[in-house]
């Protein structure tokens, strides 16, 4: 199935190869440390493949960077009545769920926790 870029996904792609390269490290290192399939990184910063939280989270503790720091520098992407940069408190209260998230070892109990996020979201989409 085939997705249209967005300037989010180019956005993001863009901070990902620029750490990666800050960091001399390879995008196949990388997706050894993000434990993804190859070729990722690859789409990841091309901005072919969308990102969800769990992989920005992801990437963010392999490159050393806080989750902030991808979304620095989106606000001249988009005018602020469409889009708005998501508030710092957000990102932090979503950082501490991730890191209670990836705490706990059983995992049909974390994919419980995700069924009733999706759900108190109302995203309707199919279960993983």
């Amino acid at each position: 199935m085939s997705q249209e870029m967005s300037p989010l996904d180019r956005h993001l792609g863009r901070r990902i190869a620029g750490r990666r390269r800050q960091q001399n490290m390879s995008a196949a290192e990388l997706e050894k440390a993000i434990s993804a399939p190859p070729g990722s990184v690859a789409r990841f910063e091309a901005g072919n493949q969308s990102l969800n939280a769990t992989q920005i989270f992801t990437l963010s503790r392999a490159l050393d960077v806080p989750v902030l720091y991808f979304f620095e520098g989106l606000s001249a992407l988009y005018d602020s009545t469409l889009v708005e940069a998501p508030a710092a408190e957000n990102i932090t209260e979503a950082e501490r769920f991730l890191d209670a998230y990836f705490k706990i070892a059983d995992a049909k109990v974390r994919g419980d926790i995700l069924g009733l996020m999706k759900a108190a979201a109302g995203d309707q989409e199919e279960p993983d």
